[in-house]
């Protein structure tokens, strides 16, 4: 076992044992107890903000609402088991539909929306004192006679189970839907994830987590009061995350330790914890952004380096014998054609308030054709592109992807057919360039495995020449390298189309020679390609056709040689530098 293991193996055992050794002022085996149960639930909620970001306020709210289900079945007469299960399912009914309803929501407005359910919930609680006990609570006898190590022990299995099961969500394909949903939701649509289901989906999962912390602390505690249930404990547990490290493994447990031991230190209900609960998370957000298991995780790679040694980097390079795996795959379900008309644009009309932003443009693109459109900025080529991608409907006209009519179809249901790049390049900085790759596959190829997504990933890494900064974190490039592999992104899988946006801009000169030999290899592979781009020179040596636009409609149309060569195209394109 390496020197690293063995040291959190021990670090491990000493915080287990920590509460019964009284070497560490106030923490005791209750109060340990409640930072594992409250951590369970903080690690919902780190699933929730820290991993996707969502700014979700009613976490303790799914605490308290098992609690109050099974205590009310209970008084019934109701078996045991029976009201668990029913109490449960419950809570996870009522976060399937307050997920619906609002994690499609906008930041703000996913907060205030689950802050209003946070209210909800305690105000039900209150309302209903013949039921719920009102403001006195309502009283558990089941978990009173257990014994507070018994309950320990409990609290540390349901911990343990807890972070198992969010290590193996939070990882691979999952992983990185995530990732991206969280740093550009309008990326993450146009690369196939179905960002509400998906959202709902984490919403679901934290707010599982939330409830079994919450009854078992209820039944441990033997109380359950509407207080629990309400804004500021969701506020506290959003305080655990912030404080801990949001998204970080150790985050939650680190955080909800933290704040429950000043709570304790300080007092409880004395005025001063109020004060010290603000001052530590000012210093959180001021001093540690990544939190304390941020801070723990780079003092821990340090440690990990010195005692195991420098690492020896291993990098294999994969000759391209054949096409991708995963174009091969998609050839054969029948969802690409490699001949004849791969787009086609009929009379695209688009207003905007009673703007015309595009007037009847059409045009069509064949298989392994490169195509441009070009015009004036305002002209009308990035509306056109969010067109074709599903981004923007519009308001008349329809367009067609390899014979299927995708209109009906949205951003993420085009992405089978679609490949898109952007202007300033969408990518997720803090995952790799393979992993930025792989998002797409991910998306478009789910039937493979995802040691078979990641071959296929370096595989499109390697063949467009970016096989020595595969590992390397997206954040660490240059703005060229992160239009490349934007590109490389939008590629994989040998889509129908590909559309790339401004492509050349901030490229070197070697980096222009580059994107060249890598449209030619599209080129090759039997995509059709549009490039909106500015740089003539580059347009004129890559694309063979295109189209031009002006105020939203098209002047000219044909070989690229003449119409940009037009006096109509180059008195509207290059006006008074003529």
């Amino acid at each position: 076992m390496k020197p690293s293991r063995i040291v959190l193996a021990i670090l491990v055992i000493a915080g287990i044992v920590a509460p019964f050794t009284a070497l560490i002022p106030g923490w005791t085996v209750g109060l340990a107890t409640i930072v594992y149960l409250n951590a369970l639930s903080a690690i919902g909620l780190n699933l929730i903000f820290g991993v996707t970001g969502m700014l979700a306020l009613g976490q303790a709210a799914f605490m308290v609402v098992p609690a109050y289900c099974v205590g009310i079945l209970d008084n019934f007469g109701i078996p045991f088991f029976v009201s668990v299960a029913a109490g449960l399912a419950v809570t996870l009914v009522l976060a399937k539909y307050t997920g619906r309803l609002f994690v499609r929501l906008p930041g703000i407005y996913l907060a205030v929306g689950t802050l209003g359910f946070g209210y909800f919930v305690e105000g039900v609680a209150r309302g209903f004192p013949s039921f719920s006990g009102g403001a006195s609570g309502l009283i558990f006898e089941r978990g009173r006679g257990i014994g507070d190590h018994f309950w320990y022990a409990i609290a540390l299995i349901a911990l343990i189970a807890g972070m198992f099961i969010y290590i193996r969500l939070v990882r691979g394909a999952f992983w990185r839907r995530l990732r991206t949903i969280h740093h550009d939701e309008l990326a993450a649509a146009v690369l196939g994830i179905h960002v509400g289901k998906t959202k709902e989906r984490v919403f679901l999962i934290g707010a599982a987590f939330a409830a079994v912390a919450g009854l078992l602390k209820a039944y441990y505690v033997g109380l359950a009061i509407p207080e629990d249930g309400g804004v500021d404990r969701s506020l506290e547990q959003l305080a655990m995350v912030m404080v801990g490290g949001p998204g970080y493994f150790f985050g939650p447990l680190f955080g909800t330790a933290v704040l429950q031991w000043l709570f304790v230190i300080t007092g409880y209900a004395q005025s001063y914890v109020l004060l010290v609960y603000g001052a530590v998370f000012l210093a959180a957000v001021l001093y540690l952004k990544d939190g304390i298991a941020g801070w723990v995780a780079k003092g821990w790679h340090e440690l990990e380096r010195r005692l195991d040694g420098p690492k020896t980097a291993v990098t294999t390079v994969t000759a391209v014998t054949a096409a991708p795996p995963v174009a091969a795959n998609l050839a054969q379900r029948g969802d690409l054609r490699r001949s004849g008309k791969c787009l086609e644009v009929s009379d695209i009309s688009k207003r905007f308030k009673g703007v015309l932003a595009l007037d009847r443009v059409g045009f069509s693109v064949d298989f392994g054709e490169i195509f441009t459109i070009v015009g004036p900025n305002g002209a009308g080529k990035s509306t056109l592109f969010n067109i074709i991608s599903g981004i923007e409907p519009p308001s008349g006209g329809e367009v067609k992807v390899a014979g299927n009519d995708v209109d009906s179809l949205s951003i993420s249901e085009r992405a089978r057919f679609i490949g898109r790049s952007f202007q300033i390049a969408r990518l997720v900085p803090d995952l790799t360039v393979v992993e930025n790759v792989s998002v797409r596959l991910d998306q478009i190829a789910a039937n493979l495995t995802e040691s078979q997504r990641l071959a296929t990933a370096h595989e499109q890494i390697a063949s467009f020449g970016l096989a020595r900064v595969a590992d390397t974190v997206v954040s660490k490039l240059s703005a060229g390298q992160h239009k490349l592999v934007d590109l490389t992104r939008a590629a994989v899988g040998n889509p129908a189309l590909v559309l790339l946006d401004e492509p050349a801009v901030g490229l070197t000169a070697d980096e222009l020679e580059h994107l060249k030999s890598l449209l030619l290899e599209l080129q090759t592979r039997g995509s059709a390609v549009v490039i909106v781009e500015h740089n003539i020179e580059f347009v004129a040596e890559v694309a063979r056709r295109g189209i031009v636009l002006d105020g939203g409609r098209p002047i000219a149309s044909g070989l690229t040689t003449e119409i940009l060569a037009d006096e109509t195209v180059r008195e509207a394109y290059f006006g008074a530098l003529l």
